[in-house]
């Protein structure tokens, strides 16, 4: 039997391709010792600025479509999510330039590691086949194991990428049981078959068994409670970029591909997955919120806060209907921008004696950096849902999409978190305001590619919170149609 090479839209795949070409350019240029490796960053920002703009001009024109026997969808959808993507790899780089400068490292596998990431993510967001799914999932994974271990002559670093690759393993093998028991039941991979074959009154156990391995194996991606183990101790010991890049566009991808397969492939077990989601939302913001006001590592307190903001996503996803997910996904851009900048800001605070890590070493911040502070501040506000903030804007519309779903109780849970999370952020800005340092410190001077990457951080934020149409009509035209 003659093998039959499917016909391709090149056009639809270009968002992915300028990629894997930047990831071509770079690999070459990184071979000249001659050349600067700051370049190297450059031709990142640039590769994904053209990405970007490509993917933006696609969600605007309508260009959508399937690729390689529908295996590959290309739709408002998946384009959405890589703007989201682009933009926190964008900042990634921005603020990573400078940080690795200061230590002198090996700066082109780093940004080639990167790009594998970001090319991941593009494929988990477009993925109409779990396999594919699958593939995007540990291209990103493995990525991301080798970058939160990357400074190998740090015992910290060297153990987080351990326990990232340990744990992300573990992960993997429940994520793909789940696929196999739901082929199993089903006997296809193909999310519009698996669609078509189950039934309203089809709920098999081996359905079911599937769909809470699949909950499992995301749940790990996004750090849900209980699966949240990994994320505290690789946020603090993975380098601070990394921590940045792995809360921001990899959580994202891993709710782009929770809500294809779960709103797709398995509308008709949504009465049960819906009610695992309730719960699972209810620990995660609980949990988040409580651990991380014990924290005095701001590394770790933004872990936990990951963690509950993963709880906030989650309450959109309760939902189940157009509301519910397109307020996720713009939670989930307003996130990945506000949480970039979290973290710029502490890599911007670092001193000549190393990062101020520790919520005291902040004492004083606003009088001796007073721009810092107030760029600090203004992430912290938006972390914790205060107008005029784009956190504000993305809280109030997932709460507003629960509320139209019938889900009070979990709206006033989410509230009650909110109020919680308030005092852990409000503690660091009183720290830097109406606290004395304990000792002089000797800070270094300002990156302007770091700066760069907080004022697009801090614009965002604030445009966002202003103007919440800007972003949220193209996510409203985003949802499955």
């Amino acid at each position: 039997m003659p093998i039959e090479i499917p016909n391709i839209d090149w056009q639809l795949l270009m968002p992915q391709l300028v990629i894997a070409l930047t990831l071509l350019i770079v690999l070459g240029f990184d071979l000249f010792d001659s050349i600067s490796k700051t370049v190297l960053g450059w031709m990142t920002i640039v590769g994904a600025g053209i990405a970007l703009w490509v993917s933006i001009q696609m969600h605007l024109g309508g260009r959508v479509g399937t690729q390689f026997y529908e295996m590959f969808k290309v739709d408002n959808f998946s384009l959405f999510f890589n703007m989201i993507f682009l933009v926190s790899t964008i900042l990634v780089v921005l603020i990573s330039m400078s940080y690795l400068d200061r230590g002198d490292r090996k700066q082109g596998p780093y940004y080639l590691l990167i790009l594998l990431a970001t090319l991941g993510m593009m494929l988990m967001a477009a993925g109409n086949e779990l396999i594919i799914v699958f593939l995007g999932l540990e291209l990103m994974s493995l990525s991301l194991y080798v970058l939160a271990g990357y400074f190998r002559e740090s015992p910290a670093s060297s153990e987080a990428g351990m326990k990232y690759l340990l744990l992300g393993a573990f992960a993997s093998a429940f994520f793909l049981y789940g696929i196999a028991l739901i082929y199993g039941g089903t006997g296809t991979t193909s999310v519009p078959e698996i669609a078509q074959a189950i039934t309203a009154e089809d709920k098999s156990p081996l359905l079911l068994a599937g769909m809470f391995l699949l909950v499992v194996g995301f749940g790990f991606k996004v750090a849900i409670v209980p699966f949240h183990q990994w994320a505290p101790d690789v946020y603090e010991g993975a380098p601070t970029t990394i921590a940045a890049f792995i809360s921001a566009g990899p959580k994202a991808a891993g709710f782009a591909a929770f809500l294809r397969i779960f709103m797709e492939a398995l509308p008709n077990l949504q009465v049960e997955w819906s009610s695992a989601l309730i719960l699972l939302a209810m620990l995660t913001m609980t949990v988040g919120n409580v651990i991380a006001i014990a924290q005095t590592n701001i590394k770790r307190m933004l872990a936990y806060s990951s963690i509950a903001h993963a709880g906030y996503v989650l309450i959109g996803l309760t939902a189940a209907n157009n509301d519910g997910i397109s307020s996720a996904m713009l939670y989930l851009l307003i996130y990945c921008v506000m949480n970039i900048g979290a973290f710029g800001a502490i890599i911007l605070a670092k001193t000549a004696d190393g990062e101020s890590l520790m919520i005291s070493d902040y004492a004083g911040l606003g009088t001796r950096k007073p721009l810092l502070a107030m760029f600090l501040s203004l992430m912290l506000l938006s972390l914790a849902g205060f107008p005029p903030t784009a956190g504000f804007v993305g809280k109030f519309y997932i709460f507003k999409a629960a509320v139209g779903a019938g889900h009070i109780w979990l709206v006033i849970i989410g509230a009650v978190n909110t109020a919680i999370s308030a005092f852990y952020y409000l503690r660091v800005v009183v720290t830097m305001y109406m606290r004395e340092p304990e000792e002089e410190l000797e800070f270094s001077p300002y990156a302007s590619t770091l700066v760069i990457g907080l004022v697009i951080a801090a614009v965002g934020v604030l445009l966002i919170g202003i103007l919440p149409s800007l972003m949220l009509t193209p996510a409203q035209n985003s949802v499955f149609q």
